[in-house]
Parts: structure tokens; sequence; C-alpha cells
């Protein structure tokens, strides 16, 4: 089985755990918020929770189909 990641850039539109590109070349997973006041953001506030200084691309987690067992 294969997946496909659809990488895409600028920022995502809605909260969420993400597989990110990182200029250096290595990919890694953060979390998206947007706009939580639970979390002391303001309404229009958004933020990788590493705070990566740059990300080149991201994937929402779960856009990823996860693996399955071929039955036979």
């Amino acid at each position: 089985m294969e997946s496909i990641i659809k990488w895409q850039t600028g920022e995502p539109k809605e909260s969420g755990v993400y597989l990110v590109t990182l200029p250096n070349g290595n990919v890694a997973f953060d979390r998206w918020l947007t706009g939580l006041p639970q979390l002391g953001l303001r309404d229009k506030s958004t933020s990788w929770m590493s705070n990566f200084t740059y990300v080149l691309a991201w994937c929402k987690l779960s856009d990823i189909e996860p693996y399955k067992e071929e039955t036979v």
C-alpha cells in the first residue's frame, strides 16, 4: 500500500496536527493553533507550537491514509 503526501504551502486554515518540511530538509510534526482564546491567543493569532521559525510546507496528518493490512 502506498500513501501520497500532498504538501501545501502558506498557513493552514485550521488547528490540528501537521507533518512539516523544514528548510534544513528535515521532516517533523507539529501542532498549528488558530485563535484559541483558552491558550491566550487572540482571535486571528496563529502559531506552530514548536516555534519553528519557518516551515516550507505542511500536510495535515489526518489527510494521510493509514497503513492497512492486505487480506488475501
